[in-house]
């Protein structure tokens, strides 16, 4: 078998999704880290591998491949078909769910992730020198927004707005986990493993009481967590340097996004 190198950060919703995928398969692979607290993935290097700077990439075969969701479809198929369903419908909402955390759920995820993990990384970099390493992104537009956002003050509003985005995807897997423990299937399938990165994501924003209100989702998500590809995926808290989440902040989000009373505490955040 070729060799299988991806290109990532361990801190990545969508490198977490290709990472745990490998581990469901059992393929080897070589780990290039692209350390996004230091903009490696604006270098000339990885920018010759991915012209966006974006994580995660595969290479394989001597080609490189992009965006998550077909480079599990490729593993997938290099494995010889394991994680889709035999049931032609099954493979169906199996593909639904991984086109689901592409198009909903992940941008869903980025204003939290930049609020809570990202702005507080950004402040620890002296401002000449995120100055001198935001200049190398090789799309302005993004690169204007980038630098816009990390200087601008906290977006409640936003934080608040994915927060409620949250309750409605996890609403949406209740539906789908009512009689069976797999989202498309009787079976673990690539739709656990697309939405297995939500987990992680709401794990590591302090927000897993979400969870709660949906008992099906709660013990899906228990049983993902238990899984050894999930630890896999999660790799060394070493590599995974974000700074923890205010958690009394998150808290108080939580509370207006969900329209409960806030306490004390919570009033003066």
């Amino acid at each position: 078998m070729s060799e299988i190198e991806l290109f990532h950060e361990w801190g990545s919703v969508q490198s977490f999704k290709v990472r745990i995928c490998l581990a469901e398969l059992g393929l080897p692979w070589t780990s290039r880290r692209i350390d996004l607290s230091r903009f490696e993935n604006l270098g000339p290097a990885y920018l010759e591998v991915h012209p966006k700077g974006l994580v995660p990439a595969l290479r394989w075969n001597g080609e490189v491949f992009f965006e998550s969701s077909d480079i599990n479809e490729l593993l997938v198929d290099i494995a010889g078909g394991r994680l889709l369903p035999s049931a032609i419908e099954e493979r169906a909402r199996a593909r639904s769910w991984a086109r689901f955390e592409d198009e909903v759920v992940h941008p869903a995820m980025r204003p939290p992730t930049f609020n809570l993990i990202l702005k507080a990384r950004v402040a620890k970099i002296a401002p000449a020198e995120f100055a001198e390493l935001i200049a190398r992104h090789p799309l302005p537009a993004r690169r204007d927004a980038y630098l816009a956002a990390a200087h601008a003050a906290f977006d409640r509003a936003a934080v608040v707005a994915s927060i409620r985005t949250f309750r409605d995807v996890l609403a949406k897997m209740e539906q789908a986990l009512a009689g069976r423990d797999w989202l498309a299937a009787d079976s673990f399938s690539l739709a656990d493993v697309a939405m297995a990165a939500f987990v992680d994501r709401l794990d590591r924003l302090a927000m897993t009481s979400l969870l709660a209100a949906f008992p099906n989702t709660s013990d899906w998500a228990a049983r993902i967590r238990a899984r050894p590809s999930f630890s896999a995926a999660q790799g060394p808290d070493t590599a995974r340097p974000d700074p923890l989440v205010d958690t009394g902040l998150v808290a108080a989000l939580l509370a207006e996004a969900l329209g409960q009373p806030p306490t004390p505490e919570m009033e003066m955040l």
